[in-house]
C-alpha cells in the first residue's frame, strides 16, 4: 500500500466536488388518470372484492389520512397497478403503520410531486410494510418522515402456514429507490429480510422449526436516509442478483439497540450482492457489515465510521466444515477517518483470493498493538487477498 502524508483537508475537503450520489427527483407530472380514487376515511384496498384489474391507477385522495391496508392487489408484469396520490400532498399521521401491503404482487407504489418545489407527494408517518407473501413491488418517490421502528419492514415472517416456508416461497422482484426516510425513533429505515435462521414454534400442538424465506433480484438505490436509529439498509437471506447503490445514507445508530449493536450504514446478509456507489456518513458503528460470498463492494464513499469503514465475513468463518465459498471484491472505494480500521475482513478459505483493488483510506496513521497500521485487517492466514494499488493517506490533525 503506498502511504501520503497530506493536509487536514485531504480527501474530506475534496468530497464536496465529487458527482454522483443521490438526490430528490421531483415526479412532477404524470400521464395516467386515476381510475379509482380512495377517500382518506377508507382505511382497507382489497383487491379481490374492488374489482381492481391489471393496469389500473388508483389515487388516494390528498389531506391528511390514518393506516391503509393494501391486500390481494394483483397486476401483471406487462401491466403492474400503480398506487398513487391524487393531486395534492398525501399524509398518513403518526402511527405504527402507515402503509400496509399484504398479498399482492405487481404493485408500484409512487407519488407524483404536487409542485415544483416539492419532492413527494406521499409522506408516511409510520411503517411502511411489505409481507404476507407480497413479491414483485416497485416502492418509489415516498417520504417517511417517522417511524416507531423501520421506516420500512419487507419480509414475511415464517408461522405455521407452510406457504410462508422458506421451501415453498421467495420473495423477488423488490425494488425501493427515490425515497426519502428519516428520523425513526428505534429502528432501521430499510429492514428487508428475515434476520434470524430459524424459529421455533408450536403448530396445533407439535412442535416446529420453521425457515424464513430467501430473497432474490432485490433493488434498493437512490434513497436518501437520515438520523436513522440503527441500521440505515439491512438487506438478509439474500439467494443472489441483488443490489445496494447510489444511496445517500446521513448518520445512523443514533438510538441503537442496546448494548449498542446494529448501528451500521449498510448491513448485508446473503450472496451476490453487489454494494456500490454510496455515501455513508457518520455512522454509529460499522460504515458497513457484510455476511457472504461473492460480495462486490465499488466506489463507495465512507466518512467518519464509528468502527471500521468496512467490515466482512463469510459463512465459512462461522462453519469450519464450509469451504470454496466465492471471494469478494473491493474497489475503489473512499474510507475516510473510521474510529478502527478501513477494511477488516474475516471472510476466509475462498476458492480464489479476495480482490481489494484501487482503494483509498485516510487516518491519522495510528497503529494496532502489532504496530502495523489501521487500513487493512485479516482474521489470519485463511483469509486470501490479492492488494493492488491501495492508497493510504495520513492527515496531521483531526478534520471538523
Amino acid at each position: 500500500m503506498r502511504g501520503f502524508l497530506v493536509s487536514a483537508m485531504s480527501l474530506a475537503a475534496v468530497f464536496s466536488l465529487l458527482p454522483g450520489f443521490a438526490t430528490a427527483e421531483n415526479q412532477y407530472q404524470s400521464d395516467a388518470e386515476c381510475d379509482v380514487v380512495i377517500p382518506s376515511n377508507q382505511h382497507l384496498l382489497d383487491g379481490e372484492t374492488s374489482g381492481i384489474d391489471s393496469g389500473a391507477t388508483i389515487c388516494l385522495a390528498a389531506g391528511e389520512r390514518g393506516p391503509l391496508r393494501i391486500r390481494n392487489v394483483l397486476g401483471s408484469e406487462e401491466a403492474p397497478v400503480v398506487i398513487r396520490n391524487e393531486q395534492g400532498t398525501v399524509t398518513t399521521t403518526p402511527y405504527e403503520y402507515s402503509i400496509a401491503i399484504e398479498g399482492s404482487k405487481w404493485l408500484r407504489l409512487t407519488s407524483i410531486a404536487p409542485s415544483e418545489s416539492e419532492s413527494y407527494g406521499i409522506k408516511l408517518g409510520g411503517t411502511l410494510s411489505i409481507g404476507a407473501l407480497s413479491e414483485k413491488i416497485e416502492i418509489d418517490h415516498i417520504e417517511i418522515y417517522r417511524a416507531r421502528f423501520a421506516g420500512m419492514l419487507i419480509k414475511t415472517d415464517p408461522n405455521c402456514d407452510s406457504a410462508t416456508w422458506a421451501e415453498n416461497f421467495t420473495m423477488s422482484g423488490i425494488k425501493i429507490h427515490h425515497n426519502y426516510i428519516h428520523d425513526t425513533e428505534e429502528g432501521e429505515g430499510m429492514y428487508v429480510g428475515y434476520t434470524g435462521l430459524q424459529r421455533n414454534l408450536e403448530c396445533e400442538g407439535v412442535a416446529t422449526t420453521v425457515y424464513p424465506h430467501k430473497l432474490q433480484n432485490v433493488d434498493i438505490s437512490h434513497n436518501v436516509l437520515e438520523n436513522i436509529a440503527a441500521d440505515g439498509i439491512q438487506l438478509n437471506s439474500v439467494l443472489g442478483d441483488s443490489r445496494i447503490s447510489q444511496n445517500r445514507i446521513y448518520r445512523t445508530g443514533v438510538s441503537p439497540f442496546s448494548p449498542y449493536w446494529q448501528n451500521t450504514g449498510i448491513q448485508v446478509g446473503g450472496s451476490d450482492v453487489e454494494v456500490s456507489g454510496n455515501l455513508i456518513f457518520k455512522s454509529g458503528g460499522n460504515g458497513m457489515m457484510l455476511d457472504g460470498d461473492a460480495l462486490t463492494v465499488k466506489d463507495n464513499h465512507i466518512l467518519y465510521a464509528g468502527e471500521n469503514g468496512i467490515f466482512a465475513r463469510n459463512p465459512a468463518q462461522q462453519n469450519a466444515e464450509i469451504s470454496n465459498g466465492e471471494p469478494h471484491q473491493y474497489k475503489n472505494n473512499l474510507i475516510v477517518q473510521s474510529t478502527s480500521y478501513g477494511i477488516k475482513l474475516y471472510a476466509v478459505n475462498t476458492v480464489r483470493p479476495h480482490q481489494i483493488t484501487d482503494n483509498s483510506i485516510e487516518n491519522f496513521g495510528q497503529v494496532d498493538q502489532a504496530g502495523r497500521p489501521m487500513t487493512f485487517s485479516y482474521l489470519n492466514s485463511d483469509v486470501l487477498v490479492d492488494e493492488n494499488n491501495n492508497r493510504h493517506y495520513i492527515v496531521s490533525e483531526k478534520a471538523q
